[in-house]
């Protein structure tokens, strides 16, 4: 079996890049950093830390519907943060820039969940402070 080093990137679908570009570059205060582009989608490429990417890609064929979690496939995107104060400050600097979430305090740690505007579930976990 081959050895695993963690995940190179994920990629998601959203109807329409005018509506989740500047949904996510506020999320990574970053502009797209890359792009690949074919005649079936377009997929810009957001840096997500530790070398990792994030693509938000845009299918030329469109299908009615949304992101739905109760239906097989992706249930969430988790993002790893420092601690949980460090998600906290996150919620701030993003409920600043205009994306609310909810914010949940586990045993385990803090969690920040948010939907970009397809629906999509997007979270940050940071463990508690040592």
């Amino acid at each position: 079996m081959p050895e695993f080093n963690g995940y190179a990137h994920v990629a998601i679908t959203v109807s329409d890049h005018a509506a989740s570009l500047p949904f996510y570059e506020k999320v990574f205060e970053s502009a797209p950093v890359g792009e690949l582009v074919t005649d079936d989608f377009n997929r810009q490429i957001f840096p997500a830390g530790d070398g990792q990417v994030f693509g938000v890609t845009e299918y030329a064929e469109k299908r009615p519907g949304g992101f739905d979690f109760l239906l097989p496939g992706l249930d969430h995107v988790s993002f790893a943060v420092s601690t949980g104060t460090d998600v906290i400050r996150l919620q701030n600097r993003l409920a600043d820039a205009g994306i609310a979430g909810d914010l949940v305090e586990v045993d385990y740690g803090t969690v920040l969940n948010i939907k970009d505007p397809d629906g999509n579930a997007i979270e940050f976990f940071g463990p508690p402070a040592a």
